[in-house]
């Protein structure tokens, strides 16, 4: 099908490639069009049929812009896609250690911090899987704008993807896989900031946890870092890994008031600690 274009569609493409717009919705379309909602949505409907969007999730398309030419495709990066699925938000967990080098295997599922609560958490798009996972405000930081495979998106920074990590496991490969992003990022990570996001957390047991962990590695955090934390021990103790997943036996560490319950083989699978 041909790419042309009627006067009112070519005023949406135009403006959309004028102001650099990735993505439409059908609200934004109605009022750059300034018609009804039913016609905004007709107009999409028509534009992305000849190939001029693509659609993405219900209501929202993509831009296919003139420069990819008669033989139209839409982005293929998930994180693109991810990027267009809730405001505010920042990926993280399993999808920012991959990022940053501090996983080497990219998870199957695509993991998107957000402050916004929606019915579906999990979501498939082109194929792709997507996980909103709803943080509390004084969660919702130590994000920053990086180009990711050609596309601007916010991502968690590579101290705040360690602490989103050690504070929800599940999305990040487990505790295991968090033991190897501190050791891939021992000569990466800034352990002040690493300690001054975990404190800001607000969560005694991912202290513990993070605490436990850099003194296990025997990582080169010693100082500041390391005594803020441990100013930060309390009375409780919690289990190093879910009891759900891994029990509730194990050692107990006096140092950092932890039950490490993963059996050390696994904890330390992809580790050589010196």
């Amino acid at each position: 099908m041909s790419r042309s274009l009627s006067p009112l569609e070519s005023k949406l493409i135009m403006h959309l490639e004028w102001e650099k717009q990735p993505v439409v919705t059908i609200e934004q379309a109605r009022t750059i069009l300034d018609c009804s909602y039913d016609h905004a949505r007709q107009v999409l409907h028509r534009l992305a049929r000849r190939r001029w969007l693509a659609p993405i999730t219900a209501g929202t398309y993509e831009l296919i812009p003139a420069e990819r030419g008669e033989h139209a495709f839409p982005d293929t990066n998930p994180l693109f896609i991810g990027s267009t699925l809730v405001t505010p938000y920042y990926f993280s967990f399993a999808t920012a250690a991959f990022f940053h080098g501090l996983s080497t295997q990219a998870a199957a599922t695509v993991y998107i911090a957000t402050t916004v609560r929606k019915k579906r958490r999990l979501l498939t798009v082109r194929g792709k899987a997507y996980r909103l996972v709803v943080q509390p405000a004084h969660k919702f930081f130590g994000a920053a704008e990086v180009d990711a495979y050609g596309s601007r998106v916010m991502m968690a920074e590579p101290e705040k993807t360690v602490v989103d990590s050690l504070d929800r496991p599940a999305y990040a490969g487990d505790v295991p896989e968090v033991a190897a992003m501190l050791w891939r990022g021992q000569g990466r990570l800034d352990w002040e900031r690493l300690a001054d996001y975990g404190l800001r957390v607000r969560s005694q047991a991912l202290v513990q946890r993070l605490g436990y962990l850099a003194d296990l590695l025997q990582l080169p955090w010693e100082g500041p870092a390391r005594t803020r934390l441990l100013d930060a021990v309390g009375k409780s103790t919690p289990y190093l890994g879910r009891p759900s997943q891994w029990g509730t036996g194990g050692e107990y560490d006096a140092t950092w008031h932890v039950v490490d319950n993963v059996p050390r083989q696994e904890l330390l699978a992809e580790i050589e600690v010196r």
